[in-house]
């Protein structure tokens, strides 16, 4: 079996390291630096192989999404193995909320089966490991407050949304 590749790319949102393995994409991390990117990753770097066409069609499709073709993260194929019943459902929850659209955390706890889970939805949205794949930018407080953001603060989770209502089709 072959190991763990990765590869960092820039964005015009910040810096953004990819971590594949045979099953699809692990882990993505996107930061205001390339180092604050692998730092984010910490461990599950170790072993992993700089490879940069491994990634080539997932990095096409970040481009088009950072280019204004709001559709291209959902060509993205995601290894969720590992990952708790809820934090799946949660995460698929939210890349089903559309472009330029946001939801709040109780919509989100409700889709994923638990209503009164709001909490746990947070902690879904915290503990992201596919920053802007899983459009965790588009899940909001319901008094309208942005909530918290872990890739890059909120000043990137705003600009996010404000490019998706301006480029959505």
């Amino acid at each position: 079996m072959k190991g763990d590749r990765y590869h960092l790319i820039e964005l015009p949102m910040g810096w953004m390291v990819l971590l594949g393995g045979q099953d699809g994409l692990k882990r993505a991390s996107l930061k205001p630096s390339p180092q604050e990117a692998l730092e984010d990753l910490g461990t599950d770097l170790e072993g992993a192989e700089d490879d940069p066409d491994a990634f080539t069609e997932i990095v096409e499709c970040l481009h088009r999404y950072s280019g204004g073709d709001m559709a291209a993260l959902d060509e993205i194929g995601l290894d969720l193995s590992g990952v708790t019943p809820f934090f799946s459902a949660a995460w698929n929850a939210c890349r089903s909320i559309p472009p330029g659209e946001t939801r709040s955390y109780a919509w989100l706890a409700a889709e994923a089966g638990s209503p009164l889970a709001m909490r746990a939805a947070g902690q879904a949205m915290a503990r992201n490991r596919f920053s802007l794949i899983i459009p965790c930018h588009r899940v909001i407080a319901s008094d309208g407050g942005l909530g918290g953001y872990g890739g890059g603060g909120l000043g990137v989770k705003a600009r996010l949304l404000q490019m998706e209502l301006g480029g959505h089709k």
